[in-house]
């Protein structure tokens, strides 16, 4: 009667593998937000302001480290309003001199605009004296051609130019000079373009990146830095990609809420879970392919109602006992098919603990005979409530997977099937 009541709460208790995995994806974002930060990120082109070398739709990816790393939500806008939050006009790290002609996005230093996150051509650095005259750009009276690789460009004076006013169209150096640590920020089809002939010089703090490519679409695909064949693009899609794969197919990682089975596990440690019971089919709880069999001395994080309401809540344990298997407890000293257990389960002790610490507790069929798709799982004196002592014999379905190698803190990383001692 306990053991159908058992398997009965067993599969009641199942629940889809969702909640894991929606978990997984949130790290996901929360990884790829860290990218954005300080790495990378893409931005959609929203005018034609930058006209022919970029048109209305095209995205584009930003290199974010390459002036520097900015303090975290520095130009941040505050949601629902048009209010952008600074508190740093400097870089976290220092980077890269901003070079004339590079494309960068920025946060625009006017106040209240609709959209306060631009891009746009530097056509002059800090220092520089500009004067836009007859579509030409001189800087320090000088004639400034463009690059052969740039579009053909013939930089107008504003259309509402106001004759008073209006930043390299008049030589006081109120409008002309470019005080240290600003760029001066153009579009490249400027006849159409709001840039730093209305709202001035930029501080450099201001720029989120550079421009490294078009990525979409795929017909106008390009690379304007040489970006694509950097060691950090390689790096970001091999370090994102393979994180996927790995979490998808092979393993995860597991943090340890308290120390257990004697000091063999720490809190705060994390592990690293392979699949080893078969490849999952993701956001489920089916399995691709059929793993390995679990033997008597893996190591499991294994999950279960029965231990917490959060079923995504699991433990850490020792398989003591596979289907086929008789065990018992005797005076608190595990026996597996009528003989002392060795190894680490040898030098424990599970004593009784309570009404509900039946299994193995009793040499009838029904609570010492673990049952097909069923494993029996001890962890140590104490936690007889976590374990299949009080829980029963775990599905095997239950089963995140077979605890190898303990990855974080650095000070702590080594392997587990050198820790524990094969029974």
């Amino acid at each position: 009667m306990d053991k159908e009541k058992n398997e009965q709460q067993s599969t009641e208790n199942r629940t889809p593998g969702w909640v894991e995995w929606v978990r997984s994806i949130g790290i996901a974002v929360f990884l790829a937000l860290m990218i954005r930060w300080p790495v990378a990120e893409p931005y959609k082109i929203p005018s034609s302001s930058m006209e022919p070398t970029f048109v209305p739709g095209d995205r584009i990816f930003v290199d974010k480290h390459v002036y520097g790393i900015r303090y975290p939500l520095n130009g941040f806008r505050i949601p629902f309003t048009r209010k952008t939050m600074w508190y740093a006009d400097n870089y976290l790290k220092n980077g890269n001199d901003v070079e004339r002609w590079d494309i960068v996005v920025f946060k625009s230093n006017e106040d209240r605009m609709e959209h306060d996150t631009l891009v746009k051509r530097v056509v002059g650095l800090p220092g520089e004296r500009i004067l836009i005259q007859d579509g030409k750009l001189l800087i320090d009276g000088e004639h400034v051609p463009t690059p052969d690789y740039l579009p053909e460009i013939y930089y107008t004076t504003p259309i509402q130019y106001n004759q008073s006013e209006g930043f390299a169209q008049i030589r006081d150096d109120k409008y002309s000079l470019i005080p240290e640590g600003h760029v001066f920020l153009m579009g490249d089809n400027s006849g159409s373009s709001r840039d730093a002939r209305w709202f001035g010089f930029m501080p450099k703090h201001h720029i989120l990146g550079r421009v490294t490519s078009i990525w979409w679409p795929i017909g106008r695909w390009r690379d304007l830095t040489g970006y694509t064949d950097s060691p950090w693009w390689y790096g970001f899609w091999i370090t994102l990609g393979g994180w996927f794969v790995i979490r998808l197919f092979f393993g995860r990682s597991w943090s340890t809420r308290s120390d257990s089975l004697g000091g063999l596990v720490c809190k705060g440690e994390h592990l690293f879970v392979r699949f080893a019971l078969g490849i999952p089919v993701p956001f489920t709880r089916r399995k691709m392919t059929k793993g390995r069999s679990l033997s008597c001395s893996d190591l499991v994080v294994y999950k279960s109602k029965e231990i917490s309401k959060n079923y995504e809540d699991g433990r850490i344990g020792i398989v003591a006992g596979v289907a086929g298997d008789k065990v018992f407890l005797q005076d608190g000293k595990l026996l597996i098919n009528d003989k002392p257990a060795n190894g680490t389960l040898e030098s424990m002790s599970f004593p009784k603990e309570g009404a509900n610490d039946k299994y193995g507790r009793s040499k009838g069929k029904e609570f010492s005979t673990v049952p097909d798709g069923h494993i029996y799982i001890l962890t140590e004196e104490g936690r007889a409530q976590e374990d299949s002592r009080c829980l029963g014999w775990i599905p095997e379905s239950d089963i995140v997977g077979i605890a190898t190698r303990v990855w974080w803190p650095p000070t702590h990383v080594r392997s587990m099937s050198k820790s524990i001692k094969k029974l």
